[in-house]
């Protein structure tokens, strides 16, 4: 007996697609679109090139070793650029479990074996593989753009494309995959640069909706910030974001006001805890009162904050959960958070192998240790699943806009290196709970698949997945007062993260402002040299953008291009910048970060967002 008419729809609904699921199916599948921005047609599943996974399985991989003598044969010049794109020292290597846990192995002819930890929970690690979306197209006329050797991208339109403004910063901490400060030259961008990237940028298919991050370094020190971010504006790249310390941000909410005037959309701020013991190895001296300063300004400036927090274990291991409930008790201010498991790169590349052993942190930990440190009833086996499962929702999008100019928002990490869990939360109460917990997602992921697979047409595709919608929600377990056309509205906003352009995109993405809110926490995984692996570089989501191409982030920071990179296109040696800049601020050994300056401008006024209702993709 049903406990309302509410739950007797849902089995209704449930009842209905059991019904019509074998009468789609014995019906012949429809053609996808063939849209401007793709090199063919819209890929069905079984189009995919599968995601490269399976335990024990053989790979391609790096010697950390002759990867590190061959940078520096570059760098002496006593090998060309050519020949280290052709030989970075790649070597064969092993995936299997043993003792409860996925390890790595290799082992060099002339520097010996190699080991290390992907994973402490091998059931959950099979789980994220099998539940991995293929992955995208390949990339045409991008020879100008990917051409890299083992380490090129061939697949995929990228999720970040990052930008590197400057290896300047005006902190000193560890880690640092960039070894920021430590340089004996300063390498940073020029306007003329900025014209190059992001020109090439848009010069292959697939044509794509990507999020800018501009990075460092500390970005926010280089002259030529504010300019970068309204290039990129002018070109017609919306999703525009800073990933910095928040130091600048802190001390001016003037700034925050520019940079959101010059098209800044949001900001990923660097917070490795919620006290100053978990962030003492940052060196700065009031370290949570500028993020909270920071976090402020942010938002007077009409901008939201993802956190993006470098996890180590030993260090901020066991502070995870109070960075979940630091964030659901901001969530007007932060949109979610990125959990960044330590890469030994940059200042870390050197790391001995007891210290590595010491401080890895795999991925998949990050489910149990939010299972053990929330209240939040995190189920690690029920509420996680792969990144490139977003690329269900961004296929889906692209089938409802056979007419866009560009493709959505595509994620294609590998499994091993990317999860997410999204959480509803309640911003009355500020209490959260696992949307699995009483929406079937891995159902309705499916649901989706099968529907975009049939070819239906938008209005058909629509209607199907409305049905899906209803037969995966559970009245009885989702909290109190979240009925279905709360359910509708979430779902609704949250189709920006993957889809939709335009110039006032910014302001549409911000204007659901209704009590239930999801917030995804996102654990993400980048390689280094002990643990490379040759299979996730060729479709990286999250290339660098260089003047000499598209490089993945892995392969830049982990396996040795960005010395390379630097090496051709320095700006000065350190000496000569002081001699023609002089020493900007750095913050380290306690130093703290004067927070006490009022708004530099009279004029400037706090960006106003109105309200404008968000509506599931359509070509209508």
């Amino acid at each position: 007996m049903f406990t309302s008419k509410a739950d007797a729809f849902y089995a209704t609904a449930n009842a209905v697609w059991k019904l019509l699921r074998p009468i789609n199916s014995a019906l012949p599948d429809g053609p996808l679109p063939s849209p401007s921005w793709a090199p063919s047609r819209l890929l069905k599943q079984r189009d995919r090139v599968p995601m490269d996974t399976g335990v024990p399985r053989k790979i391609l991989s790096l010697c950390p070793d002759c990867n590190h003598e061959a940078v520096e044969a570059v760098l002496k010049d006593e090998i060309d650029v050519a020949d280290f794109r052709d030989n970075p020292g790649v070597i064969e290597a092993e995936i299997l479990e043993e003792g409860g846990r996925i390890l790595m192995r290799k082992a060099c002819e002339r520097h010996g074996p190699f080991e290390d930890a992907l994973s402490n929970h091998p059931d959950f690690f099979r789980k994220m593989e099998r539940l991995a979306f293929g992955r995208d197209f390949e990339c045409v006329d991008d020879c100008n753009v990917h051409g890299h050797g083992a380490n090129s991208i061939r697949s995929g339109r990228g999720t970040y494309l990052i930008v590197d403004l400057t290896n300047r910063c005006n902190m000193m901490c560890s880690p640092c995959f960039m070894d920021a400060n430590a340089a004996s030259y300063v390498h940073e961008l020029t306007m003329e640069d900025i014209k190059v990237i992001f020109s090439n940028a848009l010069s292959f298919k697939p044509q794509r909706e990507i999020n800018i991050l501009f990075s460092g370094g500390e970005p926010t020190v280089s002259p030529i910030f504010l300019d970068a971010v309204r290039h990129a504006k002018s070109m017609g790249f919306h999703r525009l974001h800073v990933a910095t310390n928040g130091v600048h941000f802190a001390e001016s909410r003037d700034f925050a006001l520019r940079a959101k005037e010059a098209g800044l959309h949001a900001v990923y701020l660097q917070l490795d805890g919620v006290s100053e013991e978990k962030n003492r190895h940052r060196g700065l001296g009031n370290y949570m009162a500028v993020k909270r300063q920071a976090l402020e300004n942010i938002a007077a400036a009409g901008m939201r904050t993802t956190l993006q927090v470098t996890v180590t274990n030993g260090v901020n291991n066991d502070g995870l959960g109070d960075i979940v409930q630091f964030a659901l008790q901001n969530v007007d201010k932060i949109h979610g958070v990125v959990f960044q498991p330590i890469m030994f790169a940059g200042r870390d590349e050197r790391v001995s192998a007891d210290e590595r052993y010491a401080r890895r942190y795999p991925v998949t930990q990050l489910a149990f240790d939010l299972h053990e440190q929330t209240s939040v009833d995190w189920q690690p086996m029920r509420d996680w699943f792969p990144v490139s499962d977003f690329g269900i929702f961004a296929h889906l999008c692209d089938v409802l806009n056979p007419d866009a100019h560009l493709g959505s928002l595509f994620q294609e990490t590998h499994p091993n290196r990317g999860i997410f869990s999204p959480l509803l939360v309640d911003t009355n109460q500020k209490q959260a709970i696992p949307i699995p917990a009483f929406f079937d997602l891995e159902q309705f992921m499916g649901d989706i698949v099968e529907i975009t697979d049939s070819g239906r047409g938008p209005a058909a595709t629509k209607a199907l997945v409305s049905l899906s919608i209803l037969r995966n929600f559970n009245r009885q377990k989702a909290p109190s007062g979240f009925g279905p056309a709360d359910l509708r509205h979430v779902l609704e906003d949250c189709f920006y993260r993957v889809a939709g352009s335009s110039d006032h995109w910014s302001q549409k993405a911000y204007s659901y402002d209704g009590r239930w809110r999801v917030m995804i926490f996102n654990g993400m995984w980048f390689q280094d040299a002990f643990n490379y692996d040759f299979s996730g570089i060729c479709n990286s989501t999250t290339p660098v953008a260089t003047t000499q191409g598209e490089i993945s982030f892995c392969a830049y920071y982990g396996g040795g291009w960005r010395k390379v990179v630097e090496h051709q296109s320095r700006t000065a040696t350190l000496a000569e910048w002081h001699r023609t800049h002089g020493r900007h601020e750095i913050y380290a050994n306690g130093r703290k970060v004067d927070l006490g300056q009022p708004m530099h401008s009279a004029e400037a006024k706090l960006v106003q967002i109105e309200a404008e209702p968000l509506v599931v993709p359509s070509n209508n």
